[in-house]
C-alpha cells in the first residue's frame, strides 16, 4: 500500500492531476485512482507515467527500487 502512497506523494508534489497521469500512461484516471488507494499494482507503462507526468523519473525510480528490495520508504522521503 505505501506504494501507491508514496506515488500519490510525487504527484502531488508536482501539482498534477491523476488525469494528467492517466493521460501520459495511455490508462484511465480509475486506474490511477486504485493504484494510489493501493487497490492495484502499478504496470511499467503506470510507472512511466508518473515519470513523464511529475517530471521525476529518479523519484519513480527510487520508489520502485524499494518495492523491489522489500524496503518500505516513507512516502515523503520519495
Amino acid at each position: 500500500m505505501w506504494l501507491g502512497q508514496a506515488l500519490r506523494v510525487l504527484r502531488l508534489r508536482a501539482g498534477v492531476t491523476q488525469e494528467y497521469v492517466a493521460w501520459c500512461a495511455d490508462t484511465t484516471q480509475a486506474q490511477i485512482a486504485r493504484v494510489e488507494l493501493g487497490s492495484r499494482q502499478p504496470t511499467l507503462c503506470v510507472l512511466r507515467g508518473y515519470a513523464r507526468a511529475t517530471g521525476q523519473p529518479e523519484a519513480v525510480m527510487r520508489i520502485c527500487e524499494a518495492a523491489i528490495l522489500g524496503t518500505e520508504m516513507d512516502a515523503m522521503s520519495a
